[in-house]
């Protein structure tokens, strides 16, 4: 199972990133939920951890801001997660305290993937494809003279 998403972080040239949600502790009689992606791996002594920043939804008319380094990665059955745990920025003379999980690790959304995947994908040992440049769509004007033919 690990081969599957080692591919998926050599197709993205090792970088991923893991999307997460939760929320918060009770606190002043409310909490707040949040959801936000990671920024990409940093290596770091024992694998690697990421950045994250994020700002709660709105409860009780505030919001609190969320920042910190994940802990090193976890090994779970389809690939890893990392855990983040933290307080709250203090809003409205208050904090809250979180600790949840990250999802599974995903290719970030700008980096172009192969068109292959599997063991159908012809490869070069060690040998890396060079990055190839999108293509642009070009946009065609109708015009009457161009329907009109001699």
């Amino acid at each position: 199972m690990e081969e599957k998403n080692e591919v998926t972080a050599r197709e993205a040239g090792g970088q991923h990133v893991h999307d997460y949600f939760g929320r918060t502790s009770v606190d002043r009689g409310h909490f707040h939920t949040f959801t936000g992606s990671t920024n990409v791996q940093t290596v770091v002594v024992g694998g690697h951890a990421h950045e994250y920043a994020n700002v709660t939804r709105v409860a009780e008319n505030h919001v609190h801001r969320m920042h910190g380094v994940s802990s090193v990665q976890m090994p779970v059955m389809m690939g890893h997660v990392h855990r983040l745990q933290g307080t709250t920025t203090v809003d409205d003379n208050h904090s809250h305290v979180y600790d949840v999980y990250t999802g599974l690790q995903r290719v970030p959304r700008n980096v172009r993937r192969g068109r292959f995947f599997g063991p159908f994908r012809l490869k070069a040992e060690g040998a890396e494809p060079p990055e190839e440049p999108r293509p642009r769509r070009k946009s065609r004007v109708r015009t009457p003279e161009a329907d009109e033919k001699p």
